[in-house]
Order: C-alpha cells, then structure tokens, then sequence
C-alpha cells in the first residue's frame, strides 16, 4: 500500500510537471508571435503584387519623367520585376530592423482606413518613414508610402516610393549635389488587360 501511495504520488509530480512544461512552451510561442506580428508584412505585400502582375496578361506601361521630358514604354514581366527591385530592396531593409523604428497607427473614418505609420528612431538610418494605408474591413494594403533619404559626403539622394494595390507604383527621385539638384519620376502601371 505504501509503495502504491509514493507511485501514485511520482504519476501526479510528473503530470503536473508536464503541464506546467507546456503551458510554459506555450506561452513562449504567444509572446514570440506577439513581439514579430506587431509591424506589417509589407515585404510580403510587395511578392504578392508582382505575383499579381506575372499571373495576368496586364500590358505593363513605363513613364519617365525627368525634369520636362516624358519617356514612355511598355514593360515585359521580367522588366516589371527588374523595376519593382528598387522598392523590394528598400521594404527588406525596413523588415530587417523594425526595432530602429516606432510605430503609430491612426484610423480615418471619411476613408474606411487605417494609416500605420513607421518612422526611423536612428537618424542616420535611410529608410526614414513609411506608411501603409489598410483597408478598414480587410485590413489589405490599399496604399504604401516609402520615404528614404542617402546622404554621401556633398550629396543628398532622396527617394519616395509610392504603391497603390493592384494598379501602380511610383519612384520620385531627387539629387541635391554642389548646389543644382535633379528630379527624376519613374511611374510603372498595369491598369488593363493587353489587347483590350
């Protein structure tokens, strides 16, 4: 009887030992989810647009614009992804150092939205601000705004991308050097179907 008490006694401790083990490992997983699923996923919200366009039959248009003279062109898909780079690389860059940036979120009722807003702690980081504009029912990307900023010794290089769901993007380039500066606008667009 004895021996059956300190057996049953052993089954309880390694039961209640077990559970306290998973409820540990579980809220392990809560908290880690927790801390990463604080800021959008914007550089999966930019795959998921060039996966768009490369599984539709969109004709691709391309507007140059730098300073008065507008150059237009009609891009192939593998040009499409080549173009989109440019705001990949900086939305990959902002992912791998969310912790250099605050983050608000602001909600518009006259546009069924909300604005999440991140904005750069360190100074010296390029990418200073970005902005993602959600729709208030889905919480899909309607609208992203990217802002980065490369100052090289007399240079200033200013860079803000736009990207609007579905349809288009925009690079807006500006270079300050030795007192002249330089704009330049690429607008990429894939509003219809080609042949139509």
């Amino acid at each position: 009887m004895h021996t059956y008490s300190i057996y049953l006694i052993g089954i309880i401790i390694v039961f209640f030992t077990s559970c306290d083990t998973v409820d540990h490992d579980q809220h392990k997983k809560t908290t880690s989810v927790a801390d990463t699923a604080k800021y959008y996923p914007v550089d999966g919200f930019i795959q998921e647009q060039i996966r768009f366009v490369e599984l539709r039959d969109f004709t691709i248009n391309k507007t140059t614009t730098i300073g008065s003279t507008a150059i237009n062109t009609i891009l192939q898909k593998k040009d499409f992804v080549r173009e989109v780079q440019i705001v990949e690389n900086a939305v990959i860059q902002f992912t791998k150092n969310k912790h250099l940036f605050k983050e608000t979120v602001f909600q518009d009722l006259g546009t069924e939205s909300y604005t999440i807003n991140y904005t750069a702690i360190e100074p010296s980081f390029p990418i200073q601000r970005i902005d993602v504009l959600l729709n208030e029912q889905t919480n899909i990307i309607k609208r992203l705004f990217v802002r980065e900023i490369n100052q090289t010794k007399d240079t200033l290089l200013t860079r803000q991308y736009s990207w609007e769901a579905d349809h288009r993007f925009q690079i807006s380039t500006s270079k300050e050097s030795a007192g002249t500066s330089h704009t330049a606008t690429v607008n990429v667009q894939w509003n219809k179907p080609s042949g139509k």
